[in-house]
């Protein structure tokens, strides 16, 4: 769910789904003048609904209202949790229906002028009310449920600024695994494409892209916090958080405004926000078993309101044979969460995740392994070969820790400060060539410390150990000022990363023995590093006339790299350089609604992003230059009564482009490496929509067509679908059974858009093209109600991935190191889709 605080009076009343639309920073709302207040028209409070509802829960009971009187209704699943609504019969107005489903509650109703109606704490007077006081809670978390959208993959508020997808509680609790990563909840969403050869959940995603932008080219978010990994900004899904800690998923296809934080946000941001601790006690066991020998448990335990605030501890553990053979995986995850009141305005949360996991880690395979093995093929079981399962072992560890205060420290100041750090750790050993299932490709030969030739051990398999770990500490701090125009949002964040990473040469069948090279060292690399981020920001939430909303602003961003390697990746010579990068980025985006359940938007912003560690790795680094973009997108929402549909554009220049391309090193075989393709144009439109037949039943479907090619060339930018698309139909009466099968549709796409030939030169072409696939997944379950007189909720359901077991080749995994028969550079390596499996899944609340 999409944390945020509801605002002052002056500022309800048009904002809610505004607010929705914000990843940054959750004070980033708007003020709303006087002129804006609306009421229900005449017509609306006279007119009558004929109720027949039973009574029940009050979240049962305000959707029912939502669809039978086609009004959106905004509430917090978290707030109306373990409250109850007496039964409606008869025939009221939508306002005396509010007014009787929550009286005693210590809820109101809120009108927008757009007709939503907003659910928030009780303020004196009417419980159907018109203005909006600010909560002095807190912060509150809000869903769209409403008409069509409860149901979807993903709602579109109706004000916001930029293309943008929230992804509900309700949605992941339905249909994805407890155990699955990040990965897995974001699939549906439009432009988005993601793969998990290994099966969902288990292992981290080989592939996750937004519009065509690879993993480190856009942003991530966790409560509002940036982060990622320290060499290129790439995220290993499966050391995150698992989808039963979350409340909210929210992906911005945009730049955002200048209050969106983060280092790479030209390429858009996904945010994740921590699940809400209930307001009621209770404990929640849960468990998944089923295809891949696959086992998982876990407890959340939910304090409710205590004097020490409103707590929450779930742990998990899972493991997994895996579907790719020998590809076996334990995981465990811990969150911890603490929402306490320090006053009447202001709010303390506290908030610890831990996460462990060890798998075996694969490459891919040829196209000849898995006609030879099997489609489901990674790993072998003989230990005289570098495929060897049992010499892949990779451990994770990560950790995210915060302390947020937020405060309203004068009638028209929110201040919010948020102090955290977050540690990653990757310790594993390989072989020099996982895919490898070639004897002769074997050889250990040791040097002495003088460069001299020892020994050679031609059977023995060769291989590194490697530990690559960092650590942030950072501050996010937010000075909200509201006034009769808008809010002025003031604000900074700053970020510093330890990162340290070495690799050294071993002989595995030696028991992983060290092993010199002819340098007289083990060590492949060894790397300190050190970068600081500071990105301050000023931006102004104009409202200059009743329903438009305009955001001009400006961020600086600075990075700078401290780059200390005693020896280094590709020279093997030591080097220590520095390397310091900025940029003012100027946006403006607007959004205007044009007629009750109509809007338009548009945004035209600047992005940045600082050259990888990679580019470190040469024996003279110059001047490098950052990666600099222009976006421009409009778009259009439209909500009505049974559907909904979004559009939108857009085109992005992309200067100095940075991509990655295969080159041959002597000694070392085919490596990745990073090359300056110098410029690429992103284009595409995208479409989603939802379409309610009744009863329950909902269609769903988005389309994006996303095209990236290189300046002055037909060349296009690798790991692009030309094409992606999401479909599927959904039920849930709210009572008890809910259902849903869903597709996705990749298009093709190539694997390289670039190499180097002989004499040292960038070379665009593609290669490796990879056809359109599409699959299936299914969702099937029950929500019973105080079953036995002692279980609040007992949900048993049967989730089904890839439900037609298409097991075709989805992706471009990289060359094999040697080179082999008409491959000089090294035989193609492939990704396949994971095959189908089968998970039933058990969650029962008590008491």
């Amino acid at each position: 769910m999409t944390r945020v605080p509801f605002a002052a009076p002056r500022q309800r009343r048009n904002l809610a789904l505004i607010l929705l639309s914000l990843t940054a920073l959750p004070g980033a709302v708007l003020a709303q003048g006087e002129g804006a207040r609306t009421k229900l028209s005449q017509s609306d409070a006279q007119k009558a609904l004929s109720l027949s509802q039973p009574a029940g829960s009050l979240e049962e009971s305000l959707t029912g209202l939502a669809r039978q009187s086609g009004r959106d209704i905004l509430f917090s699943s978290d707030q109306v949790r373990d409250r109850k609504a007496p039964a409606l019969r008869g025939r009221l107005t939508l306002e005396k229906a509010l007014e009787h489903v929550l009286g005693g509650s210590g809820l109101s109703a809120h009108v927008q002028p757009d007709g939503v109606v907003v659910i928030a704490s009780a303020a004196r007077g009417s419980n159907f009310r018109h203005d909006t006081r600010d909560d002095r809670t807190g912060q509150e978390h809000i869903t769209v449920i409403g008409r069509a959208e409860r149901l979807a993959p993903s709602t579109v508020p109706l004000t916001i600024t930029e293309p943008t997808s929230i992804i509900q509680k309700r949605f992941i609790t339905n249909n994805i695994v407890p155990l699955a990563s990040v990965d897995d909840i974001i699939k549906f969403q439009p432009s988005i494409w993601t793969q998990n050869p290994n099966g969902p959940g288990m292992g981290k995603a080989e592939t996750m892209s937004l519009r065509g932008f690879q993993d480190g080219q856009y942003n991530m978010l966790f409560d509002g916090i940036p982060f990622g990994n320290a060499s290129d900004l790439h995220h290993t899904t499966s050391s995150l958080f698992i989808s039963h800690f979350l409340g909210e998923v929210q992906v911005n296809r945009g730049p955002g405004t200048a209050s969106t934080i983060g280092n790479a946000t030209f390429g858009g941001t996904i945010g994740f926000q921590s699940r809400t601790p209930a307001q009621h006690f209770g404990v929640t066991p849960y468990g998944t078993y089923g295809s891949f020998n696959t086992r998982a448990g876990g407890v959340e335990v939910d304090s409710g309101k205590t004097r020490f605030g409103s707590m929450v501890l779930d742990l998990q553990h899972e493991e997994t044979d895996g579907y790719l053979t020998g590809s076996g995986e334990r995981r465990n995850n811990l969150l911890f969460k603490d929402v306490a009141k320090l006053g009447e305005d202001t709010t303390l949360t506290l908030l610890t995740t831990y996460n462990w996991e060890n798998q075996n880690t694969t490459q891919g395979a040829t196209v000849q392994q898995y006609k030879k093995y099997g489609k489901n093929y990674g790993l072998c079981a003989n230990p005289t070969l570098q495929c060897y399962s049992g010499y892949q072992p990779s451990t994770y560890t990560a950790d995210f820790d915060y302390i947020d205060i937020k405060s309203r420290a004068l009638p028209w100041l929110t201040i919010e400060d948020r102090l955290y750090t977050n540690g990653f750790e990757h310790d594993y050993t390989e072989s020099t060539d996982a895919s490898s299932d070639d004897p002769s490709a074997n050889g250990v030969t040791l040097y002495s410390s003088s460069g001299k030739k020892l020994a050679t051990y031609k059977n023995d398999v060769p291989g590194k150990y490697a530990d690559a770990k960092f650590r942030d500490y950072g501050d996010t701090l937010t000075f909200k000022a509201h006034t009769s125009q808008g809010d002025v949002l003031l604000g900074a964040w700053a970020d510093l990363q330890d990162d340290r990473r070495y690799t050294y040469a071993v002989d595995l069948t030696k028991g992983s023995m060290m092993v010199p090279g002819k340098n007289g060292s083990a060590y492949s690399y060894d790397i300190s590093d050190f970068n600081t981020t500071v990105q301050p920001y000023l931006e102004f939430d104009w409202k200059p006339f009743k329903n438009t909303i305009i955001k001009p602003g400006i961020k600086y961003s600075y990075f700078r790299r401290d780059y200390d390697a005693a020896v280094n990746k590709s020279t093997k010579v030591p080097l220590n350089a520095t390397q310091k990068f900025s940029s003012w980025q100027p946006s403006i985006s607007a959004n205007q609604i044009i007629l009750p359940g109509w809007s338009a938007y548009a945004q035209i912003a600047r992005g940045f992003l600082a050259p990888p560690m990679s580019v470190f790795q040469t024996q003279n680094v110059g001047n490098v230059s950052p990666e600099t973009t222009l976006n421009y997108q409009l778009g259009t929402v439209v909500q009505q009564k049974r559907w909904t549909v979004s559009f939108d554009a857009y085109y992005i220049n992309f200067s100095n482009f940075i991509a990655s391309a295969q080159i041959k090193v002597p000694g070392f075989g085919t490596q990745s490496t990073s090359v300056n393709s110098g410029g690429a144009i992103y284009k595409g439109l995208e479409v989603e929509g939802q379409y309610a037949i009744g009863h329950g039943v909902s269609l769903y479907g988005n389309y994006s067509v996303n095209d990236a090619q290189y300046k002055h060339s037909s060349v296009r930018v690798a790991a692009t679908p030309n094409v992606l698309a999401s479909f599927g139909v959904l039920y849930d009466d709210n009572k008890g059974p809910y259902a849903s099968l869903i597709g996705k549709f990749v298009g093709n796409h190539y694997g390289l858009d670039s190499t180097t030939n002989s004499a040292g030169n960038t070379v665009f072409a593609n290669q490796y093209r990879i056809g359109s696939t599409t699959t299936a997944d299914f969702a099937l379950g029950w929500h019973f109600k105080k079953l036995g007189g002692f279980m609040r909720d007992v949900t048993p359901s049967l989730k089904i991935a890839n439900l037609f077991n298409n097991r075709a080749i989805s992706d471009f995994a990289g060359n094999q190191s040697a080179a082999s028969a008409g491959y000089p550079d090294g035989a193609p390596l492939y990704w396949r889709l994971a095959g189908r499996s089968v998970f039933f899944n058990l969650t029962v609340t008590l008491p």
